[in-house]
């Protein structure tokens, strides 16, 4: 379990969550395009809008091709379950997220992995797979009882999901979307980590994942300050 020391506030006044979703809508191709850089996707952002029009692109790896077109499916998806009253903060709406984000990519999708992983760069050992759900219901039981406000509460989400690699890969992805639910449907705002920005998240990351205490405090700083728009 990791700490956080900083309090954030919400945003106020909050956007009508209809008209936010309409508006991140049109942000969509920006946020599709974030994301696949985040995972060192090759597709520059014009070409991820081209593909998102139905125009394949040469070049490119059918694996890349697939990872950007999940990631444009788990944002509809995300968007639909907000604007049915359907999101909810649960193992199931982890897992459905994770089908789409990682499906056709690996074998074993929409479930926890049952198998240990690693984190580049970091001696980080990640929680057993006989762990997890377990791990899963408790600390998000403490998570949701210590944050007393929607941002913090999806800066959490975030690191929960990060920290304790639920699934063989598209973690980070997984929780950003995870994250994006409890910002959107409180009407604050979207969590969009821009690609000029991805060197400072991928160091403060490592920082978060090597302390000893996983402080999270220069992390939530990082998202709160410079990724967080009510468009």
């Amino acid at each position: 379990m990791f700490i956080r020391t900083k309090s954030y506030n919400d945003i106020h006044p909050t956007t009508d969550i209809k008209k936010l979703i309409i508006l991140a809508k049109r942000m969509l191709p920006d946020y599709v395009f974030n994301m696949s850089y985040l995972e060192n996707n090759p597709y520059t952002f014009p070409e991820v809008q081209t593909l998102m029009e139905g125009i394949t692109i040469g070049g490119h790896k059918l694996t890349d091709q697939q990872q950007v077109l999940n990631i444009k499916e788990s944002w509809l998806y995300l968007f639909n379950l907000i604007y049915n009253q359907q999101f909810e903060l649960s193992k199931n709406t982890f897992n459905n997220i994770h089908s789409i984000v990682a499906h056709n990519e690996v074998l074993i999708v929409g479930c926890f992995r049952t198998g240990n992983v690693a984190i580049s760069g970091s001696d980080y050992s990640p929680p057993k797979a006989d762990e997890l759900d377990e791990l899963f219901d408790t600390q998000l039981e403490i998570i949701k009882s210590r944050c007393n406000t929607s941002i913090e509460l999806a800066l959490e989400l975030f690191l929960f999901g990060s920290l304790n690699l639920f699934f063989f890969n598209r973690n980070k992805i997984t929780s950003l979307l995870i994250s994006n639910g409890i910002l959107i449907s409180s009407g604050q705002g979207v969590l969009n980590i821009k690609s000029k920005d991805r060197l400072e998240f991928n160091t403060l990351m490592l920082e978060f994942y090597n302390d000893k205490n996983h402080n999270a405090d220069n992390i939530c700083d990082f998202l709160y300050r410079k990724c967080i728009s009510q468009l």
